[in-house]
């Protein structure tokens, strides 16, 4: 009686994950997210992410992006940089920042995102979003701080 009890459960279960296993096809795959974890950023392992430590970090998102024409991004004209534009004109290192207007990109004001327009960017975004999540404001990020931290 226990071995048709536990033959008719594994049944069961098989036909559950059976009818299950459509859905489970059709949901998309987790986003992979280029924003480091709280430990890989703490480099000096102090149990504190200092700015200069955020500031390294922008400096490796910068670089990961390539230069370009804001014209050969910008699909439709309207100045904002959607993440679908980014993304049909295989422009990566953005995925985070969610919809971006061209002109703080294009600090230079020349139509083109340069190297050194995205250095800058990138550190303006960081120190700002740095500035926001340092709610003790002691010059680093505790791990909750941290969390509030958006790249």
């Amino acid at each position: 009686m226990r071995r048709s009890a536990l033959i008719a459960s594994a049944s069961a279960l098989a036909a559950l994950l059976c009818l299950a296993a459509p859905g489970f096809a059709q949901v998309p795959p987790l986003a992979k997210t280029a924003a480091p974890s709280f430990h890989e950023l703490d480099g000096d392992r102090d149990g504190r992410v200092s700015l200069a430590e955020v500031m390294a970090y922008a400096t490796k998102k910068s670089a990961a992006v390539r230069p370009f024409r804001i014209k050969d991004v910008d699909l439709d004209g309207d100045g904002m940089l959607t993440q679908e534009e980014l993304q049909k004109a295989g422009i990566k290192g953005f995925e985070s920042c969610g919809t971006v207007n061209a002109r703080d990109l294009n600090i230079s004001g020349d139509g083109y995102v340069s190297r050194q327009d995205l250095d800058q960017y990138f550190a303006r975004k960081h120190r700002e979003e740095f500035a926001r999540a340092d709610a003790d404001h002691d010059a680093s990020l505790s791990p909750s701080e941290f969390a509030l931290f958006r790249f």
